[in-house]
């Protein structure tokens, strides 16, 4: 391995990393799903599917609040909602996943 393919594999390593540790589970059912990160900003993730680029599931992280956008199943909308808290966007997003998988 030279060191241009040490570097290649280093920055691979850390675009797959979850930069918000918030919703590393999120994260793992996404990938476990065939969802790919798009996004991984410390105030913004997005997965989207491989062959399904317009729907995507986008997370935003407000000092108050965290917004959540979810693919609407054979549509080309989105429907948006917010939450308090960490948790509660978690089980949504968890249930909407699994929604749009079925």
């Amino acid at each position: 391995m030279n060191t241009t393919d040490t570097v290649l594999s280093s920055n691979i390593v850390k675009e797959s990393e979850l930069v918000n540790k918030g919703f590393v589970i999120i994260d793992i059912l996404f990938k476990q799903s065939g969802w790919h990160l798009v996004k991984n900003e410390t105030n913004r993730i997005s997965y989207t599917k491989f062959g399904d680029e317009s729907s995507v599931f986008d997370i935003k992280f407000l000092s108050d609040s965290v917004i959540v956008s979810i693919p609407i199943k054979n549509s080309p909308y989105q429907y948006v909602t917010s939450f308090n808290n960490y948790y509660d966007a978690s089980v949504y997003i968890e249930q909407r996943l699994n929604d749009y998988m079925k």
